[in-house]
């Protein structure tokens, strides 16, 4: 019973990461995005990409704040709480999910927009600055997605935690390049903003309360021949 919460949890995250994905793909093939479909194409998957990435962000403040609940009601009532550390492991799909969509973002206005012109992105680059600050964005979370892995997490050491800062930077370059290219009849980033600015505060509050130490995932043990951890 216990391995059937986290499985849950996996199946669950991953249906609705992937839900703005198949929602576009289904709209399209049935002509439903509206009178501008690439100007839906895009909000989509970039509001998609920006609000899994402040999901990613919040694992740990929620890992962290189970953890004070759990030792609040250990101690009020003596009865112990599930330790949620599979809110860790779902914080890798979490962030691979916001990247798929960041580059899918790019992908839609390099091939429809810009129609595959190296020139036209060029020029778009230096006539349009949000569109530079959302390429700068897909480039600080592209090494992030790449070191998601067990072996790089090993490989890096200490320098892991300290390269995945790089999210919040991509979060702030996201909100900025949502925000100079929304049209004066829409609404700005301010649910976005909002999420941002309390999970800096969460952040720099528990840098100065001395967690330093985000939470990361727990390694499963390594199991001998005869099938106990080591």
């Amino acid at each position: 019973m216990a391995a059937a919460l986290p499985s849950r949890a996996d199946a669950t995250c991953f249906a609705l990461c992937a839900g703005p994905a198949l929602w576009l793909a289904a709209s399209s093939m049935a002509g439903g995005l509206g009178p501008n479909p690439l100007d839906r194409l895009l909000h989509v998957s970039g509001r998609a990409a920006l609000w899994l990435l402040l999901v990613t962000l919040a694992v740990s403040p929620l890992r962290r704040a189970s953890v004070q609940l759990a030792r609040l009601v250990h101690a009020r009532t003596g009865k112990r709480l599930a330790d949620w550390n599979w809110l860790i492991r779902l914080r890798r799909m979490l962030g691979l999910f916001s990247f798929f969509y960041a580059l899918l973002h790019m992908l839609l206005y390099a091939t429809l927009d810009a129609g595959l012109s190296w020139s036209a992105v060029a020029g778009d680059l230096a006539e349009r600055p949000f569109i530079a600050l959302g390429w700068l964005g897909l480039l600080l979370l592209a090494p992030l997605a790449a070191t998601s892995t067990n072996s790089a997490m090993r490989a890096l050491g200490p320098w892991w935690r300290r390269l995945h800062l790089l999210a919040y930077a991509a979060a702030l370059l996201g909100l900025a390049h949502f925000a100079l290219q929304a049209k004066a009849t829409q609404a700005g980033p301010w649910p976005e903003t909002a999420a941002l600015v309390l999970l800096l505060g969460g952040r720099l509050r528990a840098w100065w309360a001395g967690e330093r130490q985000p939470a990361v995932e727990a390694q499963r043990p390594a199991r001998a021949p005869g099938g106990t951890a080591t």
